[in-house]
């Protein structure tokens, strides 16, 4: 086993100032790791402050940040030098359209390759925690059915005329899926020919909890969409079907504890989902819910087009269905009560200005 404690030496965090990375170095650092926090700018406040709050804690971890671009072969090399684990979080996303579908596949396969080449080059890595998505596990299935880490976005996909590589640009979310399928394979495999490490995926779905930084808004984002409804306005993603929701923060715990569990092995998957049934919420639902926290102020609508869902079939699509029991099970994850996520997901929506709230 390849199990990493605080003892046995740094870890480097990808993606670190991100919306999931941050958390991830936060949970690292309650356990009293030491962190070597890499982001693309250190100049950039929006990417750097609310990692530097995190010591000013009462906290036993230790920070440092490093500047490295996941683009850049070698740029991880010094940052993970004398590391024993490697939480690699960070990806290309298409949110605002800042990459569009073809360059999120291709810079997720770049980017894991060069991480994977870094840890190589240094030796000394003993246990690979790889930040994947629900969107390597689901795939079409009949409605209701409860999807697991047996799943496989693959699956079923033989006669799928858009699961390929054609045309990336015109198929929205499929090459990330793509990607995120492909490169949990390619950690396992590297990983056990490597035999001097192990490798272990974390697939989380709809990630809400609270932003610590402007920068985690990221527009087209869940958490974007949810201050949509929260500030009076439309919310147009994920009325057609449910939102299984997890909080950021036991993202972020949930892979601290991938790292230095003695129960994980090379190829394990831990999808981070709903705990229960009140965790898997369609649009109405949510804004019920917000609407009962704040009944002082004005909160949005779903996009026309679910009244249409609902008058037609009743309801919309009861899926995906999924839930966090494995990793509650296994690593002993204690997860956040749905209520809980979305108020702290509105309150730091509010708090950082990135919703106005509209009075009644």
């Amino acid at each position: 086993m390849s199990e990493v404690k605080p003892q046995d030496g740094p870890v480097l965090v990808t993606g670190a100032s991100g919306y999931v990375g941050a958390h991830t170095v936060h949970a690292l650092l309650k356990k009293g790791f030491e962190v070597n926090a890499c982001v693309t700018n250190k100049s950039r406040e929006d990417k750097v402050a609310h990692l530097q709050a995190m010591v000013q804690e009462d906290i036993p971890g230790r920070l440092s940040i490093f500047e490295a671009n996941l683009l850049e072969e070698g740029s991880y090399d010094q940052a993970m030098d004398g590391c024993a684990g490697v939480l690699h979080v960070g990806t290309p996303m298409g949110y605002a359209n800042v990459n569009t579908p073809q360059e999120v596949y291709d810079g997720a396969l770049a980017g894991t390759k060069n991480v994977l080449a870094s840890i190589e080059k240094v030796s000394g890595v003993k246990r690979f925690v790889f930040t994947s998505s629900f969107a390597a596990i689901g795939h079409p299935a009949p409605e209701g059915y409860q999807f697991t880490e047996e799943d496989w976005a693959s699956d079923g996909r033989g006669s799928d005329e858009n699961w390929n590589l054609t045309n990336l640009n015109d198929k929205g979310e499929v090459g990330y899926a793509i990607a995120k399928v492909e490169l949990e394979r390619l950690v396992y495999k590297v990983a056990r020919e490597s035999d001097a490490f192990d490798a272990i995926s974390a697939c989380p779905n709809v990630v809400l909890g609270p932003l610590l930084s402007t920068s985690h808004e990221l527009a087209g984002s869940w958490q974007w969409s949810l201050g949509r409804l929260l500030g009076g306005k439309v919310c147009k993603r994920g009325y057609q079907h449910l939102w299984n929701i997890v909080d950021v923060r036991d993202v972020g715990e949930a892979q601290a504890l991938m790292l230095s569990s003695e129960q994980c092995k090379n190829g394990d998957r831990f999808q981070l989902c709903a705990t229960d049934e009140s965790g898997e919420l369609d649009v109405l639902e949510l804004k019920g819910l917000l609407e009962s926290f704040y009944p002082d102020m004005e909160i949005g609508r779903p996009h026309e087009e679910m009244y249409s869902i609902i008058e037609k079939y009743g309801k919309v699509r009861q899926t995906p269905i999924a839930r966090s029991d494995k990793a509650r099970n296994v690593l002993g994850l204690s997860t956040t009560s749905i209520e809980e996520t979305l108020k702290a997901t509105c309150e730091s929506l509010i708090s950082l200005d990135l919703v106005k709230p509209i009075a009644k």
